[in-house]
Order: C-alpha cells, then sequence, then structure tokens
C-alpha cells in the first residue's frame, strides 16, 4: 500500500508540472502578425505575434519605441529573484537585437510564468508568453503593458492599425506659439464643450463675427449647457443632423480631424481633483475609442469677470487650479493642451469689456481673440 501511495503521489506531481510548465499545444491560436503600428503618429515595424487574437509585442522592443517620450522605462533581469524588472521613467538601456525580425517562431510559443516586478512591485497579472524557448524572448499584450506602464492603445478599424500615444514630458504638452495657421487650421477643428462654446457659433451666425466658426463645428446640447460631472447623460446636437446624440457617437460618426474640447467651468463649483480628471479622462477614451485618430486638444477653461455674481461658487483660483488638472491630465493623457486662459485674462481675470452682460460668458470680440490664439498656437502651422 505504502508503495502504491507513493507511485500515485508521483504521478500526480508529473501531470501537474506538465500543467504548469509543458507547452499547451492547440489550446492557443499563435501566428505571426503582420499588424501595422505607430507610435505617436510614425509608422514603426516591429516582431509581434497574435495570441488567440490579441497582439503580443517583445517587451524590449516596446521600451526601444517609447525611450525618447514620457512613458519610457527600463528593462533589466535580477538573477537573485530571478526576475524581469521594469522601472517606469527611467531611460533604456539597448543590448542589441531590439526591433530586429527574425524567423518565424510560432511554434514555440508558450504561457511563461516569469516573475515581473514594476517599480518595486510585483505584477502577476501581466500575462507573457515565451516564444524562442531558453534563448527566446518573453511578450506581452499590448493593451495589457499600455495600462501597466502608462501609454495608451488604440485601433484603427479604417487602416486597420494599432496606434500608440505616450505621454507627454511635464510641461510638454502644452502648445507653444506657431506662425498663423489661418483659416484653414480652423476649419479642421470641432469645438466639444459648454456655454461657453455654444456661444463662438451663436455669435458666427447672429451676429456676423465671421473670424469664429460656424454651428456646424460646434457641439453642445441644445441647451447650451454641459457640465463635466454629467457628460454621459448629455445629448450633443449633432450638427449634420439635428439628432441628439452622445459624444462618443458623434465622435464615431463625424471623426473629426481635431476636437478641441473646453470643458469644466461648473465642475470647479463642486468638484475635486479626482473626480474632475476622472469625467475628463472617460471622454478622452470615449471618444478614441471611437474615433482614433481624431486629435484631441484640451483647451483650458476661460477667466470670469469680477462682475460675475457666484464667485462663491465659480473664481479664477478655482479656475486655475482647474485648469492645472487640465493640463496634468493632458500629459498623462497625450493630448495636446492650449493654454488659452491667458489671451483673455488680465491681472488673472477677466476684463469687464471681455464679458457679454453675466461676468462668465464672453463677447463675439473675445472668442475673436480666443481664434486668433487657436491660430498661433496650432498643431501645425502648415
Amino acid at each position: 500500500m505504502p508503495g502504491f501511495m507513493k507511485k500515485t503521489a508521483a504521478i500526480m506531481a508529473a501531470v501537474l508540472a506538465l500543467m504548469l510548465f509543458a507547452p499547451m499545444a492547440g489550446a492557443a491560436d499563435v501566428r505571426r502578425s503582420s499588424q501595422a503600428l505607430e507610435v505617436n503618429g510614425q509608422e514603426v515595424r516591429c516582431e509581434a505575434y497574435n495570441i488567440d487574437g490579441s497582439n503580443y509585442f517583445k517587451l524590449r522592443d516596446v521600451a526601444m519605441l517609447l525611450t525618447d517620450t514620457g512613458s519610457r522605462f527600463s528593462v533589466s533581469y535580477d538573477e537573485e529573484k530571478q526576475a524581469v524588472m521594469i522601472a517606469t521613467g527611467s531611460p533604456y538601456a539597448p543590448i542589441g537585437g531590439e526591433l530586429e525580425a527574425g524567423e518565424d517562431m510560432s511554434a514555440t510559443a508558450q504561457p511563461t510564468r516569469q516573475r515581473i516586478f514594476i517599480d518595486g512591485a510585483e505584477r502577476a497579472d501581466l500575462g507573457a508568453w515565451n516564444i524562442g524557448g531558453e534563448k527566446g524572448s518573453n511578450y506581452f499584450k499590448l493593451r495589457d503593458l499600455g495600462e501597466a506602464l502608462g501609454f495608451h492603445v488604440d485601433y484603427d478599424e479604417d487602416s486597420r492599425t494599432i496606434l500608440v500615444r505616450s505621454r507627454f514630458e511635464p510641461g510638454q504638452a502644452r502648445l507653444t506659439e506657431t506662425e498663423d495657421a489661418g483659416r484653414e487650421y480652423l476649419d479642421k477643428i470641432i469645438f466639444l464643450g459648454d456655454s461657453t462654446t455654444y456661444g463662438i457659433g451663436a455669435y458666427y451666425e447672429k451676429y456676423g463675427f465671421t473670424d469664429l466658426c460656424p454651428p456646424s463645428q460646434i457641439w453642445t446640447p441644445r441647451n447650451g449647457t454641459l457640465t463635466l460631472a454629467y457628460h454621459s447623460e448629455a445629448r450633443i446636437v449633432y450638427p449634420p443632423t439635428g439628432e441628439e446624440l452622445s459624444i462618443a457617437e458623434c465622435a464615431r460618426r463625424a471623426k473629426p480631424k481635431i476636437l478641441l474640447i473646453t470643458l469644466g467651468v461648473n465642475g470647479v463649483s463642486f468638484m475635486d481633483e479626482d473626480w474632475f480628471k476622472r469625467e475628463y479622462r472617460t471622454i478622452i477614451r470615449l471618444v478614441r475609442e471611437a474615433s482614433p485618430r481624431t486629435e484631441i486638444i484640451l483647451n483650458s477653461i476661460y477667466p470670469v469677470a469680477d462682475s460675475y455674481q457666484y464667485q462663491g461658487s465659480i473664481n479664477n483660483k478655482k479656475i486655475s487650479a482647474a485648469n492645472e488638472w487640465i493640463e496634468a491630465l493632458a500629459e498623462e493623457m497625450g493630448c495636446p493642451f492650449l493654454y488659452s486662459f491667458e489671451c483673455l485674462a488680465e491681472d488673472g481675470k477677466l476684463p469687464e469689456s471681455r464679458q457679454n452682460g453675466d461676468g462668465l460668458h464672453l463677447t463675439g470680440a473675445a472668442f475673436g481673440l480666443v481664434m486668433e490664439y487657436i491660430r498661433t498656437h496650432a498643431l501645425d502651422a502648415g
């Protein structure tokens, strides 16, 4: 009997070892991927495999592609821990062979239980595959890496291209002065926002301020009010049809080249930083899912005048703090930041001559200053 028990235990141990470490033949569909890839708008090439419908990339290749961006990370191996060590924010040191494609090794693919540490914390949630055996490399799902390491992954169905956007370096998201990009640049922009955006189309259409933009380029609810905290419930009047649609559906249909978002003036009265950023972040993600190639510009909130009645709720101190949140979010999400506040403010507030009677909303001439600022702080002055 003892011999039988020992034999049974040995068999069970062998079976368990096979379950944990043996190649899972037939358990996964693994093939070489020819998926197109762009990083920050530039087409790049590197080795990838498609495993059960998801794209997996070599960790060191991804590190190499992002090494000069705000999403950089280093990769090393700790012999004592038998673990891959990743440090975010650190430059990547190439070891040779990065971004080179070898022969198709899909037949060797198997899950690996390689330990992974990111900034000192072990990450058991990052499933990896080893391709190439002992001398091969670990491959990770690109979206998983993006979530863990702070870069953004989207997919453009039309061109069948993976789009990777890195973070901006601190201070680098803010658009700087350019030559005047002119009317042609303004015509590429859709303006999404609250009542401070609604006025752009109203002044153009009703009062002849033709240096602004027509209602066909303005996305606001019918009543002109879009509160950041309640964006998920909001319905935008979609200019081509007059339908009331979600922000994401408008983006899916129009696929604007540039979407300039001006939101948050109502939110500063009751939202804290985490709530404010969370809702704004959600809008960005929804738009990117619906229209991956749309360039999203985050615009600052405009100043208010001393004559604004509700200074206890909305004032320039709160607005300035929120503008810092927006700029930080722009850096995190890889969106350009437009600091139009500075083209309107004098001594940190909106001059009375630039408000239309309530201390909050702009005159047509003040909107003209904003348009000029947009043209001279362009994504592409050409």
